[in-house]
């Protein structure tokens, strides 16, 4: 067995003295068969406190041999165990945990400076000795959340409400939500944009756009080199933490996408243009695939571009995560649409080959992440409902029923092994799991992902069990949403899909004519609840259906009974959107479709 790899704060520190431990059984059995409490620091590779820590703290001679002679050190990377991450975090990261032996928490918190941590390692030591009968089996199951499997059918009330708290908490002056620190919380804004769709509600709209005026035009955005920082230090969104994360940034160009379709600001585009950009440029391997993160450097981020050059970049973690690659992916698919085609349809396409042939092993599962030597951390949900959907999304945007076949695999896998009780659970179960590991839970936006895939796939395929189930499946969570309020947003967006009369894009070809500049330009048309689908003459869905067989590739577009006059010219999309939505044609219309 090869020893464990732990990866530390790239600037000088001793952190590495301290003997860690993976998450495992060996390093349990020890803390039971010594009668020690674990400390368990789960860290990142791009987070500056959890560096820092390194550098401080965990360098301290005392420390280490405080912890060495007293403590089983576990460390743990966050993006490669999310699960652990799940059901341990203390509030951000570097967390810092004190466990008992079963894996129950006795305290902790988040960076612990050096001068606080040896006062609190005398503290737990101390509580650990004199209470160790009573707490040392204890291993307390998650509270249970508020699901009700019985709903058959979500409503927008609490949507309503979310909006209502999003209102609330607004920032008038300069856009988000609260004061410092302030993050993107791209869901937020992604609903905000869907409930103005839905209601015209222009405060929504208003507020959106202020957020993301404000965001793209300071220092959260690099105006060197493109991409997003994590967050901002202060209100004014002017001092970010400066590490670039590879899923944030994959968010936020599609939601930047998205207010472009929607508002038709061509400032937006150019903004997503710049992440993805940067995004192809730093984060992509060589096999196709986007590495998870690239570090944070105060100094470097700081200089002009001029003096950038002369140095060399920040770190790039090479780690693939399939759940990021894959969010990536369904972005750059828009951006094929919206952008440029030649440009990122190309490398969309090839990383999810990538993933799909590296990550997805048939009657195993779905892996979490490779780090070059091989794929590991197999059966979490988020992975399943990112790729799922991505793969639904590669099937809109090429017509190859091959994606349609892939991610219906992946549902049959997780039916199998993560549904219980009417919902999805976030990983495989595991009843000899390690402490908290032991308890499966249900996350309410990998539920609201795997429920947004069960209505897309049930409007391609005319399956409307599957809708019902998709449908059911968001309802379930209402009352959790209702509690997490904001926090909840991502549900929000697909109750509302949930609600939407789907706007179904057949596109009927023939063996040898490609639909593709119709598939192209209405997989760029935004709706609350729009599916492209492709039909070629002779398949059993076209014999089975009342099309007819025209010479050229046509696009009909329906909601429920109606439908407009098929289009066989992409400048024609326009006309037919509007015979749809039964708006009378306008003189030269402002088109966001490009």
């Amino acid at each position: 067995m090869s020893e464990p790899v732990f990866r530390f704060s790239p600037r000088p520190n001793r952190a590495q003295e301290i003997r860690w431990h993976e998450w495992g059984t060996e390093a349990f059995i020890r803390a039971r068969t010594e009668q020690k409490p674990i400390l368990l620091s789960i860290s990142a590779v791009w987070c500056h406190w959890c560096h820092v820590m390194d550098e401080t703290t965990y360098s301290l001679p005392a420390v280490i041999d405080r912890v060495n002679k007293d403590f089983i050190a576990i460390r743990v990377d966050n993006d490669q165990r999310p699960d652990i991450n799940l059901r341990y975090n203390m509030g951000g990261w570097p967390t810092t945990a004190f466990l008992t032996p079963a894996g129950e928490i006795i305290t902790g918190g988040t960076y612990i400076a050096p001068e606080q941590m040896d006062s609190l390692l005398t503290q737990v030591i101390q509580y650990w000795r004199d209470n160790r009968e009573q707490i040392e089996n204890q291993l307390s199951a998650p509270e249970p959340l508020k699901i009700d499997p019985s709903l058959q059918q979500p409503t927008n009330e609490v949507v309503v409400k979310i909006m209502d708290q999003v209102r609330q908490q607004f920032d008038r002056a300069y856009g988000g939500l609260g004061v410092a620190p302030k993050f993107p919380q791209v869901d937020v804004w992604d609903l905000c944009l869907t409930f103005f769709t839905a209601t015209a509600d222009g405060w929504s709209a208003g507020m959106t756009a202020r957020t993301l005026d404000a965001m793209a035009g300071s220092g959260l955005y690099d105006h060197v080199e493109g991409g997003f920082f994590r967050y901002s230090t202060t209100r004014e969104w002017t001092i970010p933490h400066f590490e670039k994360m590879l899923e944030d940034n994959a968010l936020l160009a599609r939601l930047y996408l998205k207010a472009f379709q929607i508002m038709g600001d061509e400032a937006y585009r150019q903004v997503a243009h710049g992440v993805l950009q940067w995004a192809n440029t730093t984060l992509l391997n060589a096999n196709g695939l986007w590495g998870g993160s690239q570090d944070a450097d105060e100094e470097y981020y700081r200089l002009p571009k001029e003096e950038r050059d002369k140095r060399p970049s920040p770190f790039v973690d090479p780690v693939v995560h399939t759940n990021w690659n894959a969010t990536m992916v369904s972005t750059q698919l828009m951006a094929a649409s919206l952008i440029n085609p030649q440009a990122y349809a190309p490398i969309a396409m090839t990383a999810l080959e990538a993933l799909w042939d590296r990550m997805w092993v048939p009657d195993v599962g779905l892996y979490h992440f490779d780090n070059g030597e091989q794929p590991q951390m197999v059966g979490l949900l988020t992975d399943v409902a990112a790729l799922a959907n991505a793969l639904v999304d590669a099937y809109e945007y090429t017509g190859d029923g091959i994606f349609i076949e892939r991610a219906e695999s992946l549902l049959a896998w997780a039916d199998e092994n993560l549904w219980e009780n009417g919902v999805y659970q976030d990983q495989i179960l595991n009843p000899e799991g390690l402490g908290r590991l032991r308890h499966r839970q249900q996350p309410l936006p990998d539920n609201a992902a795997m429920a947004r895939i069960w209505l897309r796939l049930g409007a391609i395929l005319d399956r409307p069990e599957w809708v019902a189930r998709g449908r059911a499946l968001v309802a379930a969570f209402s009352r959790v949403a209702e509690e997490q309020g904001v926090f909840a947003a991502a549900w929000g967006v697909v109750t509302d899909r949930a609600e939407a009369e789907p706007m179904v894009a057949t596109i009927i070809e023939s063996q040898s004519r490609s639909g593709a500049q119709l598939r192209q330009a209405i997989y760029g048309v935004y709706d609350r609840n729009r599916v492209v689908r492709t039909w070629r003459i002779g398949s059993p869905e076209f014999e089975d259906s009342d099309y007819p067989e025209l010479p050229n590739p046509a696009l009909y577009i329906c909601r429920g009974t109606t439908c407009a006059a098929p289009v066989t010219d992409p400048q024609d999309l326009l006309r037919a959107l509007q015979e749809l939505a039964g708006v009378a044609p306008v003189e030269n219309p402002a088109n966001p479709i490009q």
